[in-house]
């Protein structure tokens, strides 16, 4: 429609113009098959089709039926990992999945289970620019990327940590490399705290790694000097304040099992 072919006497025309994603759903549809009982490992070729790996930027089906163990330490940035049959970190070695988006479909997903939480360290990078092509469900959702989209069973079990929260045993200062929290922890080095405010400003909480800790004394060593005052006591205050502990909070937060986000064009996830 140009204009260009102009009749005369002119007629009015209307035009009506309806952007449909798609009819029905948007994705594709699959038949569900019975969960094969023997493992297929991710690093033997002949369990992929045309005994190739998926690689750098592909579409990756875990296919109905399949029970695969993903079994190398790190992955290629996929465009898609689409899930519709069983896909288990195995327990042998760290694992770094990276993905642009991740579809558990009619499929699951497991890393480490209920009575045997996962052994090692595992990692999800969730990787993508801003412009980067919507995963699109159906006509009233799509979703960028940087998703794990579940709609099925995601089930993840860590390793059980000491001292996930614990209490300044005494106070602290700007510029010290040590505070001291409570003894027995399983705390070690390279692991990651938080430290939360203790005076009127909300915002002088603090991020620290641990270089050292003294399971006796529970001393810790930070690598990096403290950016505020934090106070602490040795024994709680809650009998002097009606039943609030007013020393500072350190939460350990390193974990066996981490999901983060690429940051890039500060597009972080």
């Amino acid at each position: 429609m140009n204009g260009k072919n102009k009749t005369y006497p002119l007629a009015e025309k209307v035009y009506a113009f309806e952007g449909v994603r798609c009819v029905g759903s948007c994705v594709e549809a699959i038949v569900e098959v019975e969960t094969e009982s023997e493992f297929r490992w991710w690093s033997d070729v002949s369990n992929w089709p045309n005994e190739t790996l998926p690689v750098e930027g592909d579409d990756v089906h875990i296919e109905s039926g399949w029970n695969m163990i993903l079994d190398i330490e790190e992955t290629p940035v996929f465009k898609m990992v689409r899930i519709n049959g069983v896909l288990t970190f195995g327990n042998d070695t760290d694992i770094h999945l990276r993905a642009k988006h991740i579809f558990i479909r009619a499929g699951e997903l497991h890393i480490g289970n209920e009575t045997h939480p996962y052994p090692m360290t595992a990692r999800i990078t969730l990787h993508g620019e801003k412009d980067f092509e919507s995963m699109v469900y159906d006509n009233a959702i799509e979703a960028g990327n940087k998703v794990i989209a579940n709609v099925n069973v995601l089930k993840m079990y860590g390793k059980e940590r000491t001292g996930k929260l614990t209490r300044l045993h005494d106070e602290c200062f700007k510029d010290g490399t040590e505070i001291f929290v409570e003894s027995g922890l399983d705390w070690v080095a390279g692991d990651r705290i938080a430290l939360g405010p203790t005076s009127y400003s909300h915002d002088m909480s603090e991020d620290n790694f641990v270089t050292e800790y003294n399971n006796e004394t529970g001393k810790v060593t930070l690598e990096t000097p403290l950016k505020y005052h934090h106070w602490g006591k040795d024994v709680s205050t809650a009998d002097d304040y009606n039943g609030v502990d007013m020393r500072g909070e350190v939460i350990l937060l390193s974990r066996s099992i981490i999901i983060a986000g690429e940051d890039i064009e500060s597009w972080g996830g």
